[in-house]
């Protein structure tokens, strides 16, 4: 164990990076949604003059990882606690994944009153599935995730064919998960953050949880690797941007919302090289204050996460603090959003402990 982990009562390896990496990807959520949901199209590279505003394009910029990173590190989580648990059977272990997922899943379908598109419900969802494939090898959790990466992309290309060819298939994009068919729509192959293909983030994620000691002792030569194959991704892509037919670049489009397999790969190298890269920074400062302040915020996320959407609703609808513009008035409400969020939470998780969401979800899910 190295001074970047903690034990915790279950036995499982707390390790300081993982935290940190949810309070740095908390910043990037924040600015992507504020950003988005404020201005809108508006929003979008295309429009924006700055070359600053055009690098946070909340759907194809710098920080459109931020949510996969969240993801992966769940995976991580959940393939740590599966892996290295000594009181629990497998039984008991895929009971309590889906007790949390659940619980996640009835606070984020109650949290989509207040922020349309929460990622939440859909976080429910992976632990649920998770509960299925966590004892499985690590070559079938990959073959699983690669072939959720490919359902994904094939499904994007065959619906852009099909309107193409004058054929709706508005019926898979449902405005309500009110009937079971478009429940299942919505939260496995449509709206913001579906099954396909985001659950082959978490998969990537329980992959390297489940040997998490080999991931960091390997992690510099993961590393190297990881940053040539994302360069390769990104000029593939660029490159079958100029000499495909449209419906081949939905396969190979990097846009996260054409869930093109370069995309997926594109998005999840992104993550696990960040959290390679705070896993390395977090052993070089382990003591640095700021470390300590992003270790312990990131152990309250969860209820930081629902905080950010009641303070955009507060600032933006009821008080009209803010209105929709320019970039810079949103980056700076963002920034102040975060380090109160991230000062608050220190100080909670110091003083008190875990957040009153993550008291909720712990006592709902243990």
């Amino acid at each position: 164990m190295t001074n970047a982990a903690l034990p915790t009562r279950n036995g499982v390896a707390r390790f300081a990076e993982l935290d940190i990496a949810r309070s740095i990807a908390l910043f990037g959520i924040i600015v992507l949604n504020y950003h988005g949901y404020l201005n809108g199209a508006n929003a979008t590279g295309s429009v924006q003059t700055t070359w600053f505003a055009r690098l946070m394009d909340p759907w194809n910029g710098l920080l459109v990882p931020s949510p996969v990173i969240f993801v992966v590190v769940a995976g991580i989580a959940c393939g740590l606690l599966t892996a290295t648990s000594q009181q629990l059977s497998t039984m008991e272990l895929r009971w309590l994944l889906i007790r949390r997922g659940t619980c996640l899943f009835t606070i984020g379908t109650m949290f989509e009153w207040v922020w349309n598109g929460t990622i939440l419900p859909y976080y429910g969802i992976y632990f649920i599935l998770a509960s299925v494939v966590f004892h499985l090898k690590t070559k079938h959790i990959a073959a699983l995730a690669a072939s959720i990466t490919l359902a994904a992309a094939l499904f994007s290309w065959w619906r852009f064919r099909q309107e193409q060819h004058g054929h709706s298939t508005s019926w898979l994009q449902p405005f309500e998960p009110n009937t079971p068919r478009n429940l299942i729509f919505r939260y496995f192959i449509d709206y913001t953050h579906p099954v396909l293909p985001w659950f082959a983030f978490f998969c990537v994620g329980l992959i390297i949880g489940k040997s998490y000691a080999a991931f960091r002792l390997n992690r510099k030569k993961i590393l190297f690797g990881c940053i040539p194959a994302l360069f390769c991704t990104y000029l593939v892509s660029g490159l079958a941007l100029h000499h495909t037919d449209g419906s081949w670049q939905r396969v190979l489009s990097t846009d996260p919302f054409e869930r093109g397999i370069l995309a997926t790969v594109g998005a999840c190298t992104s993550a696990v090289v960040v959290v390679i890269l705070i896993s390395f920074a977090a052993d070089a400062y382990a003591t640095a204050p700021l470390m300590q302040v992003l270790q312990r915020s990131g152990q309250v996320t969860l209820t930081l996460y629902l905080c950010h959407g009641f303070i955009f609703n507060a600032v933006v609808h009821w008080w009209d603090w803010i209105q929709p513009g320019g970039f810079t008035t949103v980056f700076i409400f963002s920034c102040v959003v975060t380090t109160l969020l991230i000062a608050i939470g220190a100080w909670w998780q110091r003083s008190v402990g875990k957040g009153p969401i993550e008291v909720l979800y712990r006592k709902f899910g243990n």
